[in-house]
């Protein structure tokens, strides 16, 4: 495995070759002067590291945050076309747009009718706030820290799916100190209540959840290998690039993942909130639709 670098690099004109540009904008030339790109004048300083003179100002370290920012962007416009180019990527583009529209109708026009409510309302804001996470920085390139917030997803969504199915244990998690929370609260306690509440053996929750942690959210060899590499060589990035397989991988999961967060997170359909019944009628037909397509499951009754 080799590394290379994208979309950011040193703002020093040192251990360069003749001619080759530094990314802020810096020539580095044969006889180790600086020439300014598109500016009036430059000269060395100690180190190699150029100021640029005359009608120019100083090129810091933090012009690369400004380069990376528009490579980001860059990024970002070749995913989407990557995205609108394939039938079953936009598929699960349209699904997750769904279900952040179906989540924002419950955290922020829904006027919460109880206290156990309004709780539930908060773990929603952190299910959309990791959601956009995630698709900003899937979108933008950085496809392991992506992966790391479907992690919180999945996560927040099993605690959301206990809570919703044992709503006495409301309070006690909203009061409960740290101890408390991690003897009651635990992703390993959640996971485990769900699966004997469903009568599951398989351990699905569990390996998905351990997979991400190794792959996205541990610092492992494995997820550099996973999700840090492109090309035939298996090259290391150092910072954002483009892979569509990885792309690809992210989207399908988060589709599955987030849809179904939003299945658990929405209240029992009822006619107290006729915008919000509406809304969630008009997601559960996209969500079934959508799973009865990929999963060959229907998720469940539109109301």
């Amino acid at each position: 495995m080799e590394v290379r670098g994208a979309g950011f690099q040193i703002a020093s004109a040192l251990d360069l070759g003749p001619g080759v540009s530094n990314g802020c904008g810096i020539l580095a030339t044969p006889t180790g002067t600086c020439a300014s790109v598109g500016l009036a004048a430059s000269q060395p300083l100690s180190g190699g590291i150029c100021i640029a003179i005359g009608r120019s100002r100083v090129v810091t370290a933090t012009d690369n945050l400004t380069s990376l920012h528009k490579h980001e962007e860059e990024l970002r416009a070749r995913s989407l076309a990557a995205i609108e180019a394939d039938a079953g990527l936009s598929d699960h583009w349209n699904l997750v747009a769904e279900a952040m529209n179906a989540i924002y109708a419950f955290i922020h026009d829904h006027l919460h009718e109880s206290e156990n409510e309004l709780a539930l309302q908060c773990l929603g804001i952190r299910l959309f706030d990791a959601a956009g996470a995630s698709i900003k920085l899937a979108l933008s390139g950085y496809y392991q820290k992506a992966f790391h917030q479907v992690r919180d997803v999945i996560e927040t969504s099993f605690l959301v799916d206990y809570l919703s199915t044992y709503p006495e244990k409301i309070d006690e998690w909203r009061r409960a100190d740290r101890k408390k929370r991690m003897s009651h609260f635990s992703a390993d306690f959640i996971r485990k209540a769900l699966d004997k509440r469903d009568g599951y053996t398989s351990g699905e929750r569990k390996r998905i959840y351990d997979l991400i942690s190794e792959l996205a959210s541990h610092a492992s060899y494995i997820g550099i290998v996973s999700l840090m590499t492109a090309g035939p060589d298996n090259m290391a990035q150092v910072g954002p690039f483009f892979d569509d397989k990885k792309l690809a991988s992210w989207l399908g999961e988060m589709a599955i993942r987030f849809s179904h967060a939003a299945m658990v997170l929405l209240p029992p359909p009822s006619g107290s909130d006729i915008k919000l019944l509406s809304t969630q009628r008009h997601y559960l037909k996209v969500a079934n639709t959508w799973w009865s397509k990929y999963r060959g499951v229907k998720h469940q009754a539109v109301p």
